[in-house]
């Protein structure tokens, strides 16, 4: 039986590698939300590509931005892209549109398309703020229990007081 490209241990490796990042917190996090933000847009797979230059520009990190683009994947894409269309539909009063045939219809393809753009940007942007509040707090989480544990494996207890003292890690 081949390899399973998706699986619980995989992702745990994969977020284990994003705490290990040897970069600041805030860093990591601005460059997992970019990768987030350019994930759920309808790029087409094109996400890796955008979100480089946006985590460059912003003074990101690099690889937690293609990290973060991860969100989108052959799994998620149907409901970003489902629930995305819903938002901007109902944001810009437009109705339901079955898909049909008639979607070759120029001004009917133009209203679903703009529905989706709208909605992708309001739930990318909604997602990315969230992503970045999370991975921050995560990292910050796994950073003081892997200095605590190192702490207590010199059994220097000054070291653990200090460092929390002056709120470092």
């Amino acid at each position: 039986m081949g390899r399973r490209w998706f699986s619980l241990s995989s992702i745990k490796k994969l977020i284990k590698r994003l705490m290990q990042i040897n970069d600041s917190p805030q860093k990591i996090a601005r460059g997992f939300a970019i990768g987030v933000f350019w994930g759920v847009l309808p790029t087409f797979g094109f996400a890796i590509i955008f979100s480089l230059p946006t985590a460059i520009l912003l003074r990101a990190n690099k690889f937690a931005s293609i990290l973060g683009t991860f969100v989108s994947n052959p799994l998620t894409t149907p409901f970003f892209y489902a629930f995305s269309y819903k938002i901007g539909r109902l944001l810009l009063g437009y109705a339901p549109s079955a898909f049909t045939w008639e979607l070759i219809d120029i001004e009917k393809l133009l209203k679903v398309s703009k529905s989706l753009l709208i909605g992708s940007i309001i739930f990318a942007t909604s997602l990315s703020l969230i992503s970045y509040a999370v991975i921050l707090k995560v990292i910050d989480r796994y950073r003081r229990r892997a200095h605590l544990k190192a702490a207590l494996s010199t059994g220097n207890p000054h070291h653990i007081n200090d460092s929390e003292k002056s709120g470092q890690c």
